[in-house]
């Protein structure tokens, strides 16, 4: 997964291509399963324990590639920092709003990180063209609608609005966890620093919840529970990472962020189609305005 020169534009479809979709469909499908497996087990603990569990397994995957685990006190404080965002933070936030709302949405709403990603580039003194406004504006349009599910009335409230905040924030959370690492991703490599940041990011979570983890009846989960919760850890949190480095190593990141719209497509294909999920023509029509919105304002 050594990083490549950028190809041409006309390559045809190949290896770094069937990585990025099945990234894509890993993290689209993990939505659905998580929300699943939210119904029988806390949300920090939940997060806490499979973000362990995938921590882990990426550090294995650098041992039998044989490469460093060091890393010195300095990074290690800036790891933990990018943890404490990553995975503390952004997925605690996220597991707490996937459950009071629906996978479809949450897949969406998530999505609409770059649009976060540009305020932060607006606060570091970057100008911002007219085409990124027009994009943000549409999908903050595209979010309203989603959410109200309207358009005709303000049916604004409940809690599963509480969830598509919780959501939000965490997109936004996401943002800055990928301004924060990126230096460090650029000097380490992304599966180390994902690895530590997990670890560390997990570790605090697992302090945060140590009451819900003792409470959790960890006993009484059924198999399909624990199968999916595994997915969640080893599919999603980990092997889709590594696919991701995969894939943007080969065909370079500009055509490989294209792929990140299959995933709220896989989520909400999944969600309505396996787990009895309900979407309605309007929320559908908001889905689509948002990306629309976010695919402008990443061409841009």
């Amino acid at each position: 997964m050594q990083p490549t020169s950028t190809p041409p534009s006309s390559r045809s479809f190949g290896a770094g291509d069937l990585y990025l979709l099945a990234a894509s469909f890993a993290w689209g499908i993990n939505f659905p399963i998580a929300k699943s497996v939210l119904s029988y087990m806390d949300p920090l603990a939940f997060s806490a324990t499979r973000y362990l569990v995938a921590s882990l397994f990426l550090f294995l995957l650098l041992i039998i590639r044989r490469e460093s685990l060091k890393i010195t006190w300095k990074e290690g404080r800036q790891l933990l920092l990018i943890g404490f965002i990553g995975i503390t933070l952004f997925q605690g936030g996220w597991a707490f709003g996937l459950d009071l709302t629906s996978a479809s949405k949450a897949s969406i709403l998530v999505s609409t990180a770059p649009i976060f990603g540009v305020f932060i580039a607006l606060l570091m003194g970057e100008k911002i063209t007219a085409k990124v406004w027009l994009g943000i504006l549409l999908s903050l349009f595209g979010v309203f609608i989603l959410i109200n599910n309207s358009l005709t009335e303000i049916t604004l409230g409940g809690g599963s609005l509480i969830g598509d905040l919780l959501i939000m924030s965490a997109a936004a959370l996401w943002a800055i966890y990928t301004v924060v690492s990126g230096p460090m991703v650029m000097l380490r490599g992304p599966i180390l620093v994902t690895a530590w940041g997990m670890l560390f990011g997990a570790l605090l979570l697992c302090l945060i919840s140590a009451p819900s983890l003792a409470e959790q009846n960890w006993l009484a989960l059924p198999s399909s529970i624990w199968i999916a919760w595994g997915s969640t850890a080893v599919l999603s949190g980990s092997l889709a990472f590594v696919w991701y480095c995969a894939g943007i190593s080969r065909i370079g990141a500009t055509k490989g962020l294209s792929y990140g719209f299959f995933i709220p497509a896989v989520a909400i294909a999944t969600s309505l189609l396996f787990f009895g999920e309900s979407m309605s023509f309007i929320q559908l029509g908001g889905a689509m305005i948002i990306l629309a919105g976010v695919k402008l304002t990443r061409s841009a």
